[in-house]
């Protein structure tokens, strides 16, 4: 009998150690999302300086083109 309960609470202890790992892996995750959601919106940022940039250097081009 004193074996099956010894048994039960190393269950229960390596069953604790399962759940606190899925938590701290959970926190991770959501942490990851949140940077990965910060990084798309920075990227979409970032591109939309660029195609105005394109749009100003074709207008650049242009004036150059009608001077020359």
């Amino acid at each position: 009998m004193d074996d099956v309960m010894n048994e039960n609470k190393v269950v229960a202890a390596e069953s604790k150690k399962v759940v606190d790992r899925e938590k701290i892996l959970d926190m991770r995750v959501k942490r990851l999302e949140s940077d990965n959601k910060a990084l798309l919106k920075k990227i979409d940022t970032n591109q939309t300086k660029i195609d105005f940039l394109k749009v100003r250097v074709a207008e650049l081009e242009e004036e150059k083109a009608r001077r020359d």
